[in-house]
């Protein structure tokens, strides 16, 4: 069937991948990766271990694990989505400024854990994991990669950002401050998102005349390519091989890379680095992610997206364990480097090869019902 480009227009799916890549950035940023910078001043301040810290995070992913399989129905849905990012935007805020009033653990773990994990399961990855594949079927790939940029920029300038806030304000007015910003931010940002380009009377890549239904195929690679795209109902997905293997080899990587990431700043400083050399490789890894997601994201569009994910696992398990000979400050930037290549295209492929599978119609159900086997393997990581 012969397809037309619709308008001239920008396609509105784009104003969405700039929506993701903003509060993607904002939650990575400071709900993995800023989080380590905090470690030591509080800890200092409340007598806190970095264990006792790090349960904190534990609570939060776990939640949102557990949570998923409620919300996931609803962000297929046509204002769910929305409202969610708006709730979510709303929770997370101001939870981050109640971080500033706290002197015990489970103020910490209620403010961070429990809320921030209602406020990032609807503040976090919903627009990636859910909306745009539903707005992008030929070119997802491109989308999700640039989309999912805003988790390689976390790393790149909270770290950097919050010690500066940290130095500067202490990190009681750091919290508020970025309490604050996450209102101002993402509360404006929810009220642009749209679930499906349908609900505006467009369709998905801003091509008209794109057939939804095919036969549907092992992988829906083929069918995906020429426009077409079968789409699994969650009770569906959940009958096939191919969901649980997902969720088995997702979980699988979550398992070391939640708790690696949450401690990467503790870690080196423990193995002598200083915190600015600790952060500084934050940055460098953020600049090495951001680059491989969108080189990963546009093979994705080319390749087969399985050959794609068995390639770059093998590439992060190598990197990973170039890390036992970092002794000094070239190795450890040399690693860092290889790691933000490699392990950033998890961040692009995974939620690829789910919307590829299983097509865009009920994502949100079965991503919802993915996550709680995710979360509970992530928050053993920490």
């Amino acid at each position: 069937m012969e397809t037309r480009t619709e308008s001239h227009k920008i396609f509105y799916g784009w104003y969405l991948v700039g929506v993701s890549l903003i509060s993607g950035a904002f939650q990575t940023g400071i709900g993995i990766w800023g989080v380590s910078v905090f470690v030591s001043p509080m800890g200092d301040e409340l007598g806190w271990s970095r264990t006792s810290f790090m349960a904190a995070l534990t609570i939060r992913t776990a939640l949102t694990g557990l949570l998923s399989p409620v919300v996931g129905p609803w962000r297929d849905t046509k204002n769910g989505p929305r409202v969610l990012m708006l709730a979510g935007s709303i929770i997370l805020g101001i939870s981050l400024i109640a971080l500033k009033y706290v002197d015990s653990l489970w103020e910490f773990y209620l403010f961070f854990g429990v809320f921030g994990s209602i406020g990032a399961l609807g503040a976090g990855g919903i627009l990636t994991q859910t909306i745009l594949p539903k707005w992008f079927v030929r070119k997802r790939g491109f989308a999700l990669g640039i989309a999912s940029m805003g988790g390689g920029t976390g790393p790149l300038v909270f770290p950097i950002a919050i010690l500066g806030l940290i130095t500067w304000l202490g990190w009681r007015d750091a919290w508020f401050f970025l309490g604050v910003l996450a209102l101002v931010l993402l509360v404006p940002l929810s009220f642009l998102v749209k679930t499906r380009p349908e609900d505006m009377g467009l369709h998905p890549d801003g091509i008209a005349e794109v057939p939804e239904q095919a036969a549907p195929t092992t992988s829906n690679q083929s069918a995906r390519r020429s426009g077409r795209e079968f789409s699994f109902t969650g009770r569906q997905a959940l009958h096939t091989p191919a969901f649980w293997l997902i969720i088995f080899a997702v979980a699988l990587g979550g398992l070391g890379q939640q708790g690696f990431q949450a401690n990467w700043i503790p870690y080196l400083e423990g193995e002598g680095f200083s915190t600015k050399t600790a952060t500084l490789a934050i940055s460098v890894y953020g600049v090495c992610s951001v680059t491989a997601r969108i080189i990963w994201g546009t093979l994705a569009d080319q390749h087969s997206i399985r050959h794609l994910i068995v390639i770059q696992s093998l590439l992060t398990a190598i990197s990973v364990m170039a890390l036992i000979y970092v002794l000094g400050p070239f190795m450890l930037f040399f690693f860092v480097i290889f790691f933000g290549l490699t392990m950033g295209g998890s961040f692009i492929l995974r939620p690829l090869i789910v919307a590829n599978y299983f097509g865009r119609e009920h994502i949100g159900a079965i991503t919802g019902y993915m996550r709680p086997f995710q979360g509970l393997t992530s928050a053993v990581g920490p």
